[in-house]
């Protein structure tokens, strides 16, 4: 008699002992989200069981819904923090429910789901997404002195004089294109940093283009036209057909901390200003063709002074979400302290 109970307590025992998987909420609404930002909300997952809680397979609802686990097992009593994130890319216009299911070993709840519900508002003619500027990023790299560069240079063109590039190659960014320009030391300057790994290229053109190619994008008078031979070089037409110039609004202090290569700090009040020097639409000959990126922290004074810059005829976009979104995107990446800090600080 006593075996027979006993084992019926074991079994109960057993039966009742499990993982039990515990959600506090499963579902966010984020309200409303400009297309191309990439939302990310922080889910919690508990085990109240009394044994291991296992999550297996992660199965998201779309390509645009990602929730990648930092771990797999959680004792009882555990919790987890699971960040889901839904990417609005081609969705403005919508109202949508994405989101990700997570496979578990509760008996009682083999699947987790963890949603994220909104509306996307889509993008406007003056904005862009992380991704366009990401995949089209470059840094300009003037070589000469900074008297020579301040008497004329490329606009968003960063001047480290070629005595002091060895000291600056820490903060280079690696796995970026790298454009040299500046006469003779500029083959120099290409043949030290591909030594070290960076992906660098002259710039490279004659003097019969050069002047109507980059005057529009010039600050003070353009810089000379430079010639070079057995070294790897990007056509000045090339660069031209991609020009980007990048307006970065957050106060000195913290653009200091990590900024865009080549990226220029303005104050908001600046904007008029600057609305006087940069290249317009319609003076713009048809081989040079420009974009100006303005960026703040989450894009709204981006938003509005993209909007003034394109009533005054500046070909401006706000990067969507600002550089909040670019981090939830691509972390730090690109975002480093000014390489010009130390060597020789652009005039305003």
């Amino acid at each position: 008699m006593r075996g027979v109970l006993g084992a019926v307590i074991l079994v109960s025992f057993l039966g009742w002992a499990s993982p039990r998987v515990f959600v506090p909420f499963e579902t966010y609404d984020f309200g409303e989200i400009p297309e191309g930002v990439l939302f990310c909300r922080e889910f919690f997952i508990l085990n109240r069981g009394d044994e291991e809680l296992i999550l297996g397979a992660v199965a998201p609802s779309c390509a645009c819904t990602s929730a990648p686990l930092p771990k797999d097992r959680l004792a009882p009593g555990e919790s987890l923090s699971v960040r889901v994130c839904f990417d609005s890319s081609g969705y403005g216009g919508q109202k949508v429910s994405e989101s990700v299911s997570i496979r578990t070993n509760d008996p009682e709840r083999p699947w987790v789901k963890l949603s994220l519900t909104g509306y996307v508002r889509p993008a406007a003619p003056d904005e862009a997404p992380a991704k366009a500027l990401f995949s089209s990023l470059y840094l300009l790299l003037d070589v000469r002195d900074p008297e020579a560069y301040g008497h004329g240079h490329l606009l968003g063109a960063v001047n480290v004089p070629y005595p002091k590039l060895s000291e600056a190659l820490d903060s280079l960014p690696r796995g970026l294109p790298i454009i040299v320009y500046g006469g003779k030391e500029a083959a120099e300057a290409v043949h030290l940093l591909r030594a070290q790994g960076f992906l660098a290229r002259a710039l490279a053109g004659d003097g019969g283009s050069w002047s109507s190619l980059f005057g529009p994008v010039s600050l003070g008078d353009v810089p000379p036209p430079p010639g070079f031979q057995g070294i790897p070089v990007m056509a000045a037409e090339a660069l031209a057909q991609r020009y980007l110039l990048i307006l970065d609004l957050r106060p000195r202090e913290i653009f200091r901390k990590g900024a865009l290569p080549g990226a220029i700090q303005v104050n908001p009040e600046e904007i008029s200003t600057w609305a006087k020097i940069l290249p317009k639409t319609g003076g713009l000959p048809e081989s040079l063709e420009v974009r100006v990126w303005v960026v703040d922290e989450d894009g709204e004074q981006a938003g509005e002074a993209a909007q003034f810059l394109r009533e005054e005829g500046v070909p401006a976009v706000a990067l969507v979400g600002g550089l909040g979104n670019w981090r939830a995107r691509y972390g730090t990446a690109w975002l480093l302290p000014p390489l010009w800090l130390g060597f020789s600080e652009p005039p305003k």
